[in-house]
């Protein structure tokens, strides 16, 4: 029988016994608008204190795996580099080490019930826990990976199999459940744009095509987003200076595919207008959380995290509430 290289791959081996289940968020609110509303990390949304940077659950052996699965597959429709940064592999990774320097040091622990730091630094070296390999802490030194568990060797040779400038960001993303995004402004006044994305699970949007666009240009295609694109400028200014920051964002998907991806929208087939059963439907939320990196890239720069959550609509509307609420907001 053929099979894909991660079918019988136990990478990550890690044991998740008492983390928290896979949640379904309901950000719902009506009226509906898109608006540039950023909550403080900490605060209590839609019935949960958002007090973690990481938004980790259980399924994050298989969301890893998923991701390695579909980067194997298809990494040109998920990784995308500013051209300066793709033919400068040593200003990624100090990029990459800033990051996760500063997941480190937000993802504080919380309660009992919460998951463990998946990023941690310790002596010389950034740990990524949930994928078994550590880098280096000092971003001086050059970009390697040092395996600390068997199960990640599989994946240590995929990720040194790939063009240098990626390598990093591969090392980052494969242990996060979050799609990544750095955005930063070369000098002060100028818009702050994306220069390096890792998204294998996009909401419409082609990871390709939004490098080097600045925060209302990414957002020009949202529709009924007024609001979001005349804050837009100051916006992506508080995000390289202040946060970390959390919000949410809700839409419903005619199916359950994870990635949304135009190239595959369209392999999919079928017309726009087409009729869609209800019975089909998802409620698509994404978490989003934006980390201020510091001085030393120019006019600022942050990291913006994106985790998708999906449920079968029905499964979000069962509760009568949720139910109205949602009609009210169509």
């Amino acid at each position: 029988m053929n099979r894909s290289p991660t079918s019988l791959c136990t990478w990550p081996a890690i044991d998740t016994d008492g983390w928290p289940a896979p949640r379904i968020p309901f950000p719902v609110t009506a009226p509906y608008r898109p608006r540039p509303d950023l909550a403080r990390l900490g605060t209590v949304m839609f019935g949960r204190r958002e007090a973690r940077l990481l938004d980790d659950d259980a399924a994050l052996p298989t969301e890893l795996r998923e991701k390695w699965s579909r980067l194997q597959a298809v990494p040109q429709r998920c990784v995308a580099l500013a051209p300066a940064l793709a033919a400068d592999p040593a200003a990624v990774w100090r990029r990459v080490n800033a990051a996760a320097h500063a997941i480190a040091r937000a993802d504080m622990p919380g309660d009992e019930t919460d998951t463990p730091l998946l990023v941690v630094a310790q002596g010389d070296a950034l740990q990524c826990v949930s994928s078994g390999w550590a880098m280096p802490a000092d971003p001086d030194r050059p970009f390697r990976l040092r395996g600390l568990r068997p199960d990640a060797a599989p994946v240590l040779d995929w990720i040194a199999s790939r063009p240098a400038a990626e390598q990093p960001l591969h090392a980052l993303a494969l242990s996060l459940q979050e799609d990544l995004a750095w955005i930063e402004a070369p000098v002060p006044e100028v818009p702050v744009a994306a220069a390096m994305l890792h998204v294998c699970w996009p909401s419409g949007w082609d990871p390709a095509r939004k490098v080097g666009l600045d925060f209302g240009a990414i957002h020009a295609p949202v529709a009924d987003g007024g609001a979001l694109r005349a804050a837009a400028s100051p916006l992506s200014r508080v995000l390289v200076t202040q946060g970390p920051f959390v919000r949410f964002v809700w839409t419903i998907a005619p199916d359950g595919s994870r990635s949304r991806h135009p190239d595959e929208l369209a392999a999919r087939g079928g017309a726009a207008d087409a009729p869609v059963s209800s019975e089909g439907l998802w409620l698509r939320v994404e978490r989003q959380a934006t980390l201020p990196i510091g001085a030393g890239f120019g006019g600022g720069a942050a990291l913006f995290m994106i985790r998708v959550h999906m449920a079968p609509l029905a499964q979000a509307v069962a509760d009568p509430a949720h139910r109205a609420l949602l009609c009210e907001a169509l």
